[in-house]
């Protein structure tokens, strides 16, 4: 069998938090791996919150967020960082228009500590689940480097006035109406994934790719064989023609079996 390399998804993917990663998944992760197959993380989580015990089940590489990072057999192939000046510029609009944001970068993530919003707070408690030091609250005097950020809009946002500014330079990724990353322009899950296969020198023929998400759309359509779970965003169904079952459908093990890969 001819050898290819597989790129998967997390969130809503290969993991959701009420079941974590299916025994099925797992299983046909090391079947994939017996039958001689490459699989690659391809995920819009920066690299710190990608948890190792994910890594184990058997991963060659990783393509953290949303594109931006690449490493394969623990070496690091590409790290796009946000430059200091944009940064700061970034961050002062955002204060100015009352959006919440969270800097996420290729060794820890930022949060403003100042803002109680719940909401906010929540969520910077769900980042703290990867552990208290991978996440950091924003000091006037520390050196910040991002590869991304999160970003939710407040009742005082203008969206109007906000989102053409942000996509000056950025491409944001929404997640429902309020919520969205901003990766930035020309970067996504399909350049990162071009990026590996030329350090691997892979073809793009022997590529596949399982995703649910909006974020998952550039890569789906990018590989030889993008396949939509059953639990995809509408937009992704809409899109992509292979489809699998649901995560709790053991999807994951369906599609490689679908296309004799495992």
């Amino acid at each position: 069998m001819n050898k290819k390399i597989v790129f998967f998804d997390i969130d809503g993917t290969l993991y959701l938090p009420d079941i974590g990663v299916p025994d099925s998944a797992k299983e046909a992760i090391g079947q994939l791996l017996d039958n001689g197959h490459i699989p690659i993380i391809c995920t819009g989580r920066t690299r710190p919150i990608v948890p190792d015990n994910l890594i184990e089940l058997g991963f060659k590489g990783i393509i953290a967020g949303a594109g931006t990072y690449v490493e394969y057999e623990g070496k690091i192939i590409e790290n796009k960082v946000v430059e200091d000046s944009l940064v700061t510029e970034i961050m002062a609009f955002l204060q100015e228009n009352k959006v919440r944001y969270i800097l996420e970068g290729p060794e820890c993530l930022y949060y403003e500590e100042k803002d109680k919003g719940e909401e906010y707070n929540y969520i910077v408690s769900l980042f703290k689940y990867f552990g208290e030091e991978k996440i950091k609250a924003l000091d006037s005097d520390m050196d910040i480097c991002i590869n991304k950020m999160s970003c939710t809009l407040s009742e005082e946002s203008n969206r109007d006035i906000v989102m053409p500014k942000l996509e000056e330079k950025f491409h944001p990724i929404y997640h429902g109406i309020q919520m969205f990353e901003l990766v930035p322009r020309g970067i996504n899950k399909a350049t990162g994934i071009q990026r590996l296969l030329e350090h691997i020198n892979m073809d793009q023929k022997d590529t596949y790719a399982f995703g649910d998400s909006s974020n998952d759309i550039e890569m789906l359509e990018y590989v030889a064989t993008g396949i939509a779970m059953g639990n995809s965003y509408p937009e992704v169904l809409e899109r992509i023609k292979h489809k699998t079952k649901s995560i709790k459908e053991d999807g994951i093990y369906h599609g490689l079996k679908k296309f004799n890969l495992i």
